[in-house]
């Protein structure tokens, strides 16, 4: 079955509505947030309380990489749109310029894939929920122009400002310019961990549409019109 969500970019965040429960969809999140979970872990609710406060709206669930494992999604961010499909059904971006094959990781689910970023190959986690900022290290990120200062958010640090430096992203034919910020040490051990040397969310779906094809292992970009 594939069903069809309008989505409400909150601050550029997908989230979606489903049965009167609003729906925060996060690819970079291991773990679901529902009724269910937050039961076994009271550190979830505080999870979810938070992501409220950063968005100044009400979310009911995450769907993160448990849900995301079950399924095929599209991301559209040009339509405002958010498909989920099941492992079976066929899915697929309208105009497709690329296919990233995902790494294997230990441990918990991750989306990260190869792209050129400011001129190299580089091992890019895909993290829907990184919207304000997108990240590399620090060593490549502040050798690039920079743009603006702004104010982030991550569950086990807060609130904090970072500063956005421009670098060029190359996918297939197309080159595109997005903005990214240097990872917060307490943040960057886990993405090193996961094999990976920096954070895209919306530096990729406002770009593209972005199909997450998990039972095939690989992400597909297509070019809006």
């Amino acid at each position: 079955m594939v069903s069809i969500f309008d989505a409400d970019l909150v601050k550029d965040h997908f989230i979606i509505t489903d049965n009167g429960r609003r729906i925060f969809v996060d690819t970079g999140c291991p773990f679901d947030i529902n009724e269910n979970s937050m039961k076994r872990d009271r550190g979830l609710e505080a999870h979810l309380k938070g992501a409220c406060e950063h968005l100044e709206t009400h979310i009911d669930e995450f769907w993160g990489m448990e849900f995301l494992e079950q399924h095929k999604v599209l991301f559209d961010y040009q339509k405002e749109t958010f498909t989920v499909a099941d492992l079976n059904d066929n899915l697929t971006v309208d105009h497709p310029i690329a296919e990233l094959p995902m790494h294997n990781v230990l441990g918990p689910a991750r989306i990260i894939v190869t792209m050129n970023v400011a001129g190299v190959d580089r091992n890019i986690l895909f993290d829907s929920g990184a919207c304000i900022a997108n990240y590399l290290t620090r060593a490549i990120t502040n050798t690039e122009k920079h743009l603006r200062e702004v104010t982030d958010f991550h569950p086990q640090i807060g609130f904090y400002d970072v500063d956005l430096y421009e670098h060029p992203v190359k996918i297939g034919s197309e080159t595109v310019d997005v903005p990214f910020g240097f990872q917060p040490p307490e943040v960057e051990p886990s993405v090193r961990a996961a094999g990976a040397e920096g954070v895209i969310g919306s530096g990729l779906y406002e770009n593209f549409q972005v199909l997450v094809d998990w039972p095939n292992k690989k992400l597909v970009l297509g070019k809006f019109e």
